[in-house]
């Protein structure tokens, strides 16, 4: 069982960039942690536009030039998420409207270096809600 999560002031970093790409739409997401974290540490990852949960099957996560399906995401033991280098979430389907849109991601995770017993950690809360423009093409 986790501990309290920890949540830091950095969610203006966090959502930076929605855009249209041909299989359907793209948001770009940091990391709201102050280190780095093995992308496997990630339990929960959500995503919602103007309040409607996007569907787990229609996400992609694209860390360091590979894709994940959210399934796949506890196993990728050796993708680093860096502080300083985005993942992107890759929402397949139609292209959204331009205009602006709520964006709002959950995203917990394991503090890997706060290990309290077996399978018990500290937990950080790197989640953020947004307001985002997505571009005439």
């Amino acid at each position: 069982m986790p501990t309290k999560f920890m949540k830091l002031g950095f969610d203006a970093h966090v959502l930076r960039s929605l855009r249209n790409e041909a299989t359907g739409y793209v948001l770009e997401v940091g990391l709201n942690y102050y280190r780095g974290t093995p992308i496997s540490a990630v339990e929960r990852l959500e995503l919602s536009v103007d309040g409607e949960r996007i569907d787990d099957d229609r996400l992609l996560v694209e860390i360091n030039g590979k894709y994940l399906r959210l399934y796949e995401v506890p196993l990728a033991h050796t993708e680093y998420w860096g502080v300083k280098t985005p993942i992107h979430l890759h929402v397949l389907g139609a292209p959204l409207a331009a205009g602006p849109y709520d964006v709002d991601v959950v995203c917990e995770a394991r503090v890997v270096y706060m290990q309290f017993a077996p399978g018990v950690y500290g937990m950080f809360d790197a989640s953020a809600r947004a307001t985002l423009t997505v571009s005439e093409s």
